[in-house]
Protein backbone atom coordinates (compact mmCIF):
# COMPACT_ATOMS: atom_id res chain seq x y z
CA UNK A 1 0.00 0.00 0.00
CA UNK A 2 1.47 3.29 -1.09
CA UNK A 3 1.61 5.75 1.80
CA UNK A 4 0.54 8.74 -0.25
CA UNK A 5 -2.40 6.79 -1.68
CA UNK A 6 -3.53 5.44 1.66
CA UNK A 7 -6.84 6.71 2.93
CA UNK A 8 -6.20 7.63 6.50
CA UNK A 9 -8.98 7.13 8.98
CA UNK A 10 -8.70 8.29 12.56
CA UNK A 11 -7.63 5.57 14.95
CA UNK A 12 -9.62 6.74 17.95
CA UNK A 13 -8.12 4.25 20.36
CA UNK A 14 -4.65 5.44 19.38
CA UNK A 15 -5.66 9.06 19.97
CA UNK A 16 -7.12 8.13 23.36
CA UNK A 17 -4.05 6.14 24.42
CA UNK A 18 -1.82 9.07 23.46
CA UNK A 19 -3.96 11.40 25.55
CA UNK A 20 -3.60 9.11 28.58
CA UNK A 21 0.16 8.88 28.06
CA UNK A 22 0.44 12.66 27.58
CA UNK A 23 -1.51 13.42 30.76
CA UNK A 24 0.77 11.08 32.72
CA UNK A 25 3.87 12.74 31.23
CA UNK A 26 2.57 16.16 32.27
CA UNK A 27 1.71 14.95 35.78
CA UNK A 28 5.10 13.27 36.14
CA UNK A 29 7.06 16.36 35.13
CA UNK A 30 4.85 18.68 37.14
CA UNK A 31 5.06 16.83 40.45
CA UNK A 32 8.79 16.26 39.98
CA UNK A 33 9.21 20.03 39.70
CA UNK A 34 7.03 20.58 42.76
CA UNK A 35 9.08 18.24 44.95
CA UNK A 36 12.45 19.44 43.64
CA UNK A 37 11.39 23.00 44.45
CA UNK A 38 10.36 21.86 47.95
CA UNK A 39 6.82 23.08 47.33
CA UNK A 40 5.46 19.56 47.86
CA UNK A 41 7.00 16.84 50.05
CA UNK A 42 8.39 13.64 48.59
CA UNK A 43 5.90 11.38 50.34
CA UNK A 44 5.32 7.68 49.73
CA UNK A 45 2.39 8.22 47.37
CA UNK A 46 4.40 10.60 45.18
CA UNK A 47 7.41 8.29 45.05
CA UNK A 48 5.27 5.28 44.10
CA UNK A 49 3.35 7.25 41.46
CA UNK A 50 6.47 8.77 39.94
CA UNK A 51 8.21 5.40 39.78
CA UNK A 52 5.19 3.57 38.44
CA UNK A 53 4.22 5.82 35.53
CA UNK A 54 7.72 5.56 34.09
CA UNK A 55 7.15 1.86 33.51
CA UNK A 56 4.67 2.58 30.75
CA UNK A 57 3.72 6.17 29.88
CA UNK A 58 6.43 6.84 27.25
CA UNK A 59 6.35 3.20 26.01
CA UNK A 60 2.68 3.83 25.16
CA UNK A 61 3.78 6.62 22.81
CA UNK A 62 6.24 4.28 21.08
CA UNK A 63 3.59 1.56 20.75
CA UNK A 64 1.17 4.01 19.13
CA UNK A 65 3.87 5.34 16.78
CA UNK A 66 4.86 1.82 15.75
CA UNK A 67 1.25 0.86 15.06
CA UNK A 68 0.59 3.89 12.86
CA UNK A 69 3.94 3.49 11.08
CA UNK A 70 3.18 -0.11 10.14
CA UNK A 71 -0.40 0.65 9.14
CA UNK A 72 0.20 3.68 6.95
CA UNK A 73 3.75 3.30 5.64
CA UNK A 74 5.56 1.05 3.21
CA UNK A 75 9.30 1.31 3.88
CA UNK A 76 11.07 -1.68 2.36
CA UNK A 77 13.38 -0.25 -0.30
CA UNK A 78 16.18 2.27 -0.44
CA UNK A 79 13.96 4.82 -2.16
CA UNK A 80 11.12 4.50 0.33
CA UNK A 81 13.63 4.53 3.20
CA UNK A 82 15.17 7.79 1.96
CA UNK A 83 11.75 9.39 1.56
CA UNK A 84 10.70 8.27 5.02
CA UNK A 85 13.90 9.51 6.66
CA UNK A 86 13.53 12.90 4.96
CA UNK A 87 9.90 13.11 6.04
CA UNK A 88 10.63 12.15 9.65
CA UNK A 89 13.66 14.45 9.83
CA UNK A 90 11.31 17.31 9.01
CA UNK A 91 8.28 16.18 11.04
CA UNK A 92 10.30 15.37 14.16
CA UNK A 93 13.35 17.58 13.66
CA UNK A 94 11.59 20.94 13.40
CA UNK A 95 9.58 20.64 16.65
CA UNK A 96 12.52 18.96 18.37
CA UNK A 97 14.97 21.76 17.54
CA UNK A 98 12.42 24.54 18.08
CA UNK A 99 11.19 23.49 21.51
CA UNK A 100 14.50 22.15 22.75
CA UNK A 101 16.05 25.53 21.96
CA UNK A 102 13.14 27.30 23.69
CA UNK A 103 13.55 25.12 26.78
CA UNK A 104 17.31 25.68 26.77
CA UNK A 105 16.82 29.46 26.54
CA UNK A 106 14.30 29.49 29.40
CA UNK A 107 16.54 27.38 31.63
CA UNK A 108 19.39 29.77 31.01
CA UNK A 109 17.13 32.77 31.64
CA UNK A 110 15.75 31.32 34.89
CA UNK A 111 18.98 29.56 35.82
CA UNK A 112 18.63 30.47 39.50
CA UNK A 113 15.22 28.77 39.65
CA UNK A 114 15.99 25.72 37.50
CA UNK A 115 15.72 22.30 39.17
CA UNK A 116 17.88 20.51 36.60
CA UNK A 117 20.70 22.57 35.05
CA UNK A 118 21.20 22.18 31.33
CA UNK A 119 24.40 22.01 29.27
CA UNK A 120 25.33 23.81 26.08
CA UNK A 121 22.81 24.13 23.26
CA UNK A 122 24.79 21.92 20.89
CA UNK A 123 25.27 19.22 23.51
CA UNK A 124 21.56 19.32 24.39
CA UNK A 125 20.43 19.14 20.76
CA UNK A 126 22.74 16.43 19.47
CA UNK A 127 24.15 14.39 22.34
CA UNK A 128 22.05 14.65 25.48
CA UNK A 129 18.44 15.60 24.68
CA UNK A 130 16.35 16.97 27.50
CA UNK A 131 12.91 15.88 28.69
CA UNK A 132 10.40 15.57 27.19
CA UNK A 133 11.97 16.06 23.76
CA UNK A 134 14.24 13.03 24.00
CA UNK A 135 11.21 11.07 22.78
CA UNK A 136 11.30 12.84 19.39
CA UNK A 137 15.06 12.31 19.23
CA UNK A 138 14.71 8.60 19.99
CA UNK A 139 11.79 8.16 17.61
CA UNK A 140 13.76 9.57 14.69
CA UNK A 141 16.60 7.09 15.17
CA UNK A 142 14.11 4.25 15.51
CA UNK A 143 12.57 5.25 12.17
CA UNK A 144 16.11 5.36 10.80
CA UNK A 145 16.75 1.66 11.49
CA UNK A 146 13.28 0.09 11.30
CA UNK A 147 11.68 -0.96 8.02
CA UNK A 148 8.00 -1.84 7.85
CA UNK A 149 7.11 -5.54 7.96
CA UNK A 150 5.85 -7.14 4.77
CA UNK A 151 4.40 -10.23 6.44
CA UNK A 152 4.04 -12.12 9.72
CA UNK A 153 7.39 -13.87 9.31
CA UNK A 154 9.20 -10.56 9.00
CA UNK A 155 7.36 -9.34 12.08
CA UNK A 156 8.55 -12.34 14.10
CA UNK A 157 12.13 -11.65 13.00
CA UNK A 158 11.72 -7.99 13.95
CA UNK A 159 10.40 -8.93 17.38
CA UNK A 160 13.32 -11.28 17.98
CA UNK A 161 15.84 -8.59 17.01
CA UNK A 162 14.10 -6.02 19.22
CA UNK A 163 14.07 -8.45 22.15
CA UNK A 164 17.76 -9.22 21.67
CA UNK A 165 18.76 -5.54 21.77
CA UNK A 166 16.46 -5.01 24.74
CA UNK A 167 18.17 -7.97 26.39
CA UNK A 168 21.53 -6.28 25.92
CA UNK A 169 20.20 -3.31 27.88
CA UNK A 170 18.74 -5.53 30.60
CA UNK A 171 22.08 -7.26 31.06
CA UNK A 172 23.90 -3.94 31.39
CA UNK A 173 25.54 -4.02 27.94
CA UNK A 174 24.24 -0.63 26.97
CA UNK A 175 26.12 1.57 24.50
CA UNK A 176 27.49 4.85 25.86
CA UNK A 177 26.31 6.70 22.72
CA UNK A 178 22.86 8.05 23.57
CA UNK A 179 21.43 7.73 20.05
CA UNK A 180 22.28 4.01 20.06
CA UNK A 181 21.30 3.26 23.65
CA UNK A 182 17.89 4.92 23.27
CA UNK A 183 17.14 2.74 20.22
CA UNK A 184 18.22 -0.38 22.12
CA UNK A 185 16.01 0.64 25.03
CA UNK A 186 12.84 1.59 23.13
CA UNK A 187 12.85 -0.37 19.87
CA UNK A 188 10.88 -3.20 21.45
CA UNK A 189 7.93 -0.93 22.25
CA UNK A 190 7.87 0.43 18.72
CA UNK A 191 8.01 -3.07 17.21
CA UNK A 192 5.27 -4.26 19.55
CA UNK A 193 3.07 -1.49 18.16
CA UNK A 194 3.92 -2.59 14.62
CA UNK A 195 3.09 -6.18 15.59
CA UNK A 196 -0.40 -5.25 16.76
CA UNK A 197 -1.05 -4.10 13.21
CA UNK A 198 0.71 -6.93 11.38
CA UNK A 199 -0.78 -9.73 13.48
CA UNK A 200 -4.18 -8.00 13.22
CA UNK A 201 -4.74 -8.54 16.91
CA UNK A 202 -8.34 -8.25 18.04
CA UNK A 203 -8.28 -5.68 20.80
CA UNK A 204 -11.99 -5.19 21.25
CA UNK A 205 -14.17 -6.99 23.73
CA UNK A 206 -11.34 -7.57 26.19
CA UNK A 207 -12.37 -5.24 28.99
CA UNK A 208 -12.20 -8.07 31.53
CA UNK A 209 -8.61 -8.93 30.56
CA UNK A 210 -7.68 -5.26 30.62
CA UNK A 211 -9.23 -4.74 34.04
CA UNK A 212 -7.52 -7.79 35.51
CA UNK A 213 -4.22 -6.75 33.96
CA UNK A 214 -4.56 -3.23 35.32
CA UNK A 215 -5.36 -4.40 38.84
CA UNK A 216 -2.51 -6.90 38.72
CA UNK A 217 -0.14 -4.17 37.55
CA UNK A 218 -1.12 -1.87 40.42
CA UNK A 219 -0.70 -4.65 42.99
CA UNK A 220 2.67 -5.74 41.59
CA UNK A 221 3.93 -2.16 41.29
CA UNK A 222 3.12 -1.57 44.97
CA UNK A 223 4.93 -4.78 45.95
CA UNK A 224 7.95 -3.88 43.82
CA UNK A 225 8.04 -0.40 45.35
CA UNK A 226 7.74 -1.63 48.94
CA UNK A 227 10.40 -4.29 48.41
CA UNK A 228 12.62 -1.71 46.68
CA UNK A 229 13.24 -3.95 43.70
CA UNK A 230 15.43 -2.12 41.18
CA UNK A 231 15.62 -4.55 38.28
CA UNK A 232 15.31 -3.59 34.62
CA UNK A 233 13.73 -6.92 33.67
CA UNK A 234 11.02 -6.46 36.32
CA UNK A 235 10.42 -2.89 35.12
CA UNK A 236 10.07 -4.11 31.53
CA UNK A 237 7.60 -6.84 32.54
CA UNK A 238 5.51 -4.34 34.50
CA UNK A 239 5.60 -1.98 31.53
CA UNK A 240 4.30 -4.72 29.22
CA UNK A 241 1.48 -5.50 31.62
CA UNK A 242 0.52 -1.85 32.05
CA UNK A 243 0.62 -1.09 28.30
CA UNK A 244 -1.55 -4.10 27.53
CA UNK A 245 -4.06 -3.12 30.22
CA UNK A 246 -4.28 0.53 29.10
CA UNK A 247 -4.68 -0.38 25.42
CA UNK A 248 -7.32 -3.08 26.01
CA UNK A 249 -9.36 -0.89 28.32
CA UNK A 250 -9.06 2.14 26.04
CA UNK A 251 -10.14 0.19 22.95
CA UNK A 252 -13.12 -1.31 24.75
CA UNK A 253 -14.16 2.07 26.17
CA UNK A 254 -13.72 3.85 22.84
CA UNK A 255 -16.29 6.59 22.48
CA UNK A 256 -17.22 6.51 26.16
CA UNK A 257 -14.65 8.98 27.47
CA UNK A 258 -16.71 11.98 26.45
CA UNK A 259 -15.85 15.31 24.87
CA UNK A 260 -12.91 16.06 27.14
CA UNK A 261 -10.91 13.18 25.67
CA UNK A 262 -11.86 14.19 22.13
CA UNK A 263 -10.80 17.76 22.85
CA UNK A 264 -7.47 16.76 24.39
CA UNK A 265 -6.78 14.42 21.46
CA UNK A 266 -6.62 17.47 19.20
CA UNK A 267 -3.95 19.05 21.37
CA UNK A 268 -1.76 16.11 22.45
CA UNK A 269 1.23 17.37 20.48
CA UNK A 270 1.09 20.99 21.76
CA UNK A 271 0.59 19.85 25.35
CA UNK A 272 3.47 17.39 25.08
CA UNK A 273 5.77 20.00 23.54
CA UNK A 274 4.89 23.02 25.65
CA UNK A 275 3.67 21.98 29.11
CA UNK A 276 7.05 22.56 30.75
CA UNK A 277 7.51 25.84 28.87
CA UNK A 278 4.44 27.20 30.65
CA UNK A 279 4.62 25.47 34.03
CA UNK A 280 8.28 26.17 34.83
CA UNK A 281 8.22 29.97 34.21
CA UNK A 282 4.95 30.27 36.13
CA UNK A 283 6.47 28.45 39.10
CA UNK A 284 9.51 30.73 38.95
CA UNK A 285 7.34 33.85 38.85
CA UNK A 286 5.18 32.68 41.76
CA UNK A 287 8.25 31.98 43.87
CA UNK A 288 9.76 35.30 42.84
CA UNK A 289 6.76 37.23 44.16
CA UNK A 290 6.72 35.19 47.34
CA UNK A 291 3.83 32.79 46.68
CA UNK A 292 4.81 29.43 48.18
CA UNK A 293 1.37 28.03 48.97
CA UNK A 294 1.27 24.46 47.64
CA UNK A 295 -2.42 24.56 46.67
CA UNK A 296 -1.90 27.71 44.59
CA UNK A 297 1.11 26.19 42.83
CA UNK A 298 -0.68 22.93 42.07
CA UNK A 299 -3.90 24.52 40.82
CA UNK A 300 -2.22 27.23 38.75
CA UNK A 301 0.63 25.00 37.61
CA UNK A 302 -1.51 22.13 36.39
CA UNK A 303 -3.96 24.56 34.84
CA UNK A 304 -1.31 26.36 32.82
CA UNK A 305 0.30 23.04 31.82
CA UNK A 306 -2.83 22.19 29.82
CA UNK A 307 -4.52 25.52 29.10
CA UNK A 308 -1.31 27.30 28.10
CA UNK A 309 -0.37 24.93 25.26
CA UNK A 310 -3.97 24.81 24.00
CA UNK A 311 -4.15 28.61 23.77
CA UNK A 312 -0.69 28.74 22.23
CA UNK A 313 -1.67 26.13 19.62
CA UNK A 314 -4.79 28.14 18.74
CA UNK A 315 -2.69 31.28 18.27
CA UNK A 316 -0.07 29.38 16.28
CA UNK A 317 -2.75 28.04 13.97
CA UNK A 318 -3.67 31.62 13.12
CA UNK A 319 -0.01 32.40 12.42
CA UNK A 320 1.05 29.74 9.96
CA UNK A 321 4.78 30.29 10.35
CA UNK A 322 4.41 29.46 14.04
CA UNK A 323 2.29 26.38 13.37
CA UNK A 324 5.09 25.14 11.12
CA UNK A 325 7.21 24.62 14.25
CA UNK A 326 4.80 21.90 15.39
CA UNK A 327 3.43 20.44 12.16
CA UNK A 328 5.94 21.11 9.36
CA UNK A 329 4.79 18.21 7.16
CA UNK A 330 1.31 19.67 7.05
CA UNK A 331 2.62 22.59 5.03
CA UNK A 332 4.90 20.51 2.83
CA UNK A 333 1.99 18.28 1.82
CA UNK A 334 -0.11 21.31 1.02
CA UNK A 335 2.64 22.81 -1.11
CA UNK A 336 3.06 19.57 -3.04
CA UNK A 337 -0.63 18.85 -3.35
CA UNK A 338 -0.15 15.49 -1.64
CA UNK A 339 -2.90 15.78 0.93
CA UNK A 340 -5.84 14.70 -1.19
CA UNK A 341 -6.27 11.30 0.41
CA UNK A 342 -4.78 11.95 3.86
Amino acid sequence: MNEQAAVRTREKWVDDVKVIACVLVVLGHFFQSMTKSNILPENVLYKWFNTTIYYFHVPLFFVCSGYLYQKYSNVNSMGSWCRNVAKKALALGVPYVTFTAATWALKKLFSSRVNDPIGGLGDTLFLHPTAPYWYLYALFFIFLVTPTFSNVKATVVGLIVALVVKGLVLTGRECSVYAVSTVFLNEIWFVLGMSICTFKLELRGKKAQGTIGGLLFIILSVIVYIMEIRNEAVSFALGLLACAAVILLTVDLEGKFGRVMDFLAKYTMPIFLMHTLFAAPLRAVLLKIGITNAVAHVVLGLGISFVGPVIAAWIMKKMKWLEFSMYPNKFIRKDRGENRNE
